[in-house]
């Protein structure tokens, strides 16, 4: 059998091993977007970043192949959010507004501020603010952050996986940084994979809570990164 031939079957055979993991994470995140959003159009792009991952990965101590392809499958799809300006023009304004306000009281505070010292801040209402935060369920998780936040894969090249290293043990340290709950989101929902429903059953809390306790601790690392990277 031709080898190239060979390698496509097994690719094939491995693509639909994998479906499933690729359907729940397009469903996941279709979750959080617009409604007119189409889930099968997430699962294609999803289907790619599993691809990408077969002839990709390398075994490595720590790292098996599920991990892995979960990162490529959700790159793929978020690529292909952004490229799609998913996040409206008016929220944008708000998330960098919001950014710059959250580093400004940092440095004045010497701590991360409360939700109520940014919405006066901000001069908003809590209940203005929290209608940002609802309004941004669709802000790029942690583990897809923009392409300037990002360093670039560095899979070949020993000065880019320096670089990753250095950005992994920067993103840890902004994490312990966050309030408690927000810290508790985090770990819950990429570490455990758990839903904002599920989420909310363990802090007893709505899935709405969740949601902007989610959004606004994205919007801490967020700040945090941008000023690493300027």
């Amino acid at each position: 059998m031709n080898k190239a031939y060979a390698q496509e079957v097994n690719y094939g055979d491995e693509m639909a091993k994998h479906m499933p993991l690729v359907k729940r994470i397009a469903y996941q995140v279709a979750s959080k977007l617009p409604a007119n959003v189409e889930v099968d159009d997430l699962i294609q792009e999803g289907l790619i970043g599993l691809l990408d991952a077969l002839k990709r990965y390398q075994p490595q101590p720590n790292l098996s192949f599920e991990i892995y392809a979960r990162t490529r499958i959700k790159g793929a799809i978020y690529d292909s959010c952004r490229k799609n300006d998913i996040l409206p023009r008016n929220q944008r304004d708000d998330l960098s507004r919001l950014e710059k306000l959250n580093r400004q009281l940092e440095q004045e505070l010497g701590r991360a501020p409360t939700e109520g010292e940014i919405a006066q801040s901000a001069d908003l209402s809590m209940q203005d603010y929290y209608s940002i935060m609802d309004g941004m369920v669709n802000l790029m998780p942690i583990d897809e952050l923009s392409d300037e936040l990002m360093p670039v894969d560095g899979s070949s090249d020993p000065l880019n996986q320096t670089a990753m290293s250095q950005f992994a043990a920067q993103l840890a340290k902004v994490l312990e940084k966050l309030p408690e709950k927000e810290q508790m989101v985090m770990a819950l929902h990429y570490q455990e994979d758990l839903s904002y429903r599920e989420i909310a059953e363990v802090l007893n809390l709505t899935t709405g809570r969740i949601s902007q306790l989610h959004t606004q601790g994205m919007i801490r690392i967020r700040s945090h990164l941008k000023v690493s990277v300027n």
